[in-house]
């Protein structure tokens, strides 16, 4: 009996050491660029005291798959080489929901500051895109989930005729990056994964409003220089075959190394 008892206490040690790691090591300086602080470094999870009293957050768990869909039907569309100005895509990647980028994007809205992160790395994904957006609705107006979504995806994907397939071949950017950034954001071809997160609050200006924010955190981001995708037949390079519901990107089982830089 007692030899069970030492063998629990030892569990119980193990867990909270793992869960402590687990906390600090977001705090890993390996994690962000030099002098940046990682949004989940010695952060609680609640919201900053300066957000509204009535700040809360839109639980997405029954949206994930209608998000992850808007995602990929996009991404089909242009790698289907649909969008006028835009060559399809060889090797475009299909998205999946992830619960890490999902958790980054929630510390991101729970600051109250539409900004994106100075650092929301991973030990998986350490070039983090993200994607932010606002959106209003009158107070007393039923909550649509789907509707807000499809509205700021519609804000990002819309920016496509403010750049040319010049960006998508070799990224760069120009003064207005602000405002193209979020439709190259959706289109790179290594964003294997996608985790969102989106809150609503009062603004004191406007109490008839609330203000519904939406964070969408990517397993990968531009890079000046480097293609967004690369151009060519609609999933020709998929080494893995095409997806059968999204035909011109590639299908789940295609590995992809979502990482610009090498750790």
């Amino acid at each position: 009996m007692a030899k069970e008892k030492v063998i629990v206490i030892i569990l119980l040690l193990f867990l909270a050491t793992t869960v402590l790691a687990s906390d600090s090591s977001w705090c890993d300086p390996e994690l962000c660029s030099e002098g940046a602080t990682h949004v989940a470094c010695n952060n609680d999870g609640e919201f900053h005291q300066s957000c509204p009293a009535d700040a809360v957050m839109i639980n997405l768990k029954p949206y994930r798959d209608f998000i992850v869909d808007e995602h990929n039907k996009r991404r089909n569309f242009i790698a289907a080489g649909q969008l006028p100005g835009y060559y399809p895509a060889a090797r475009m990647a299909t998205m999946v929901w992830d619960e890490e980028l999902e958790y980054l994007a929630t510390l991101n809205l729970k600051t109250c500051n539409l900004e994106h992160d100075d650092c929301n790395n991973s030990y998986r994904f350490r070039n983090v895109g993200q994607n932010l957006c606002g959106v209003d609705r009158p107070r007393n107006f039923p909550l649509n989930v789907k509707n807000i979504v499809e509205n700021s995806m519609g804000l990002w994907f819309g920016e496509y005729p403010l750049i040319d397939s010049s960006y998508i071949t070799q990224f760069r950017v120009a003064r207005h990056l602000d405002k193209y950034g979020h439709f190259a954001e959706t289109v790179v071809d290594r964003n294997t994964h996608v985790g969102c997160a989106m809150m609503r609050f009062t603004n004191p200006q406007y109490p008839f409003l609330y203000i519904y924010n939406m964070a969408c955190n990517y397993a990968s981001t531009y890079a000046v220089g480097v293609y967004v995708y690369k151009a060519g037949e609609p999933a020709s390079e998929c080494t893995t075959g095409s997806n059968p519901k999204y035909s011109a990107l590639c299908s789940l089982k295609e590995k992809y190394n979502p990482n610009y830089n090498e750790y």
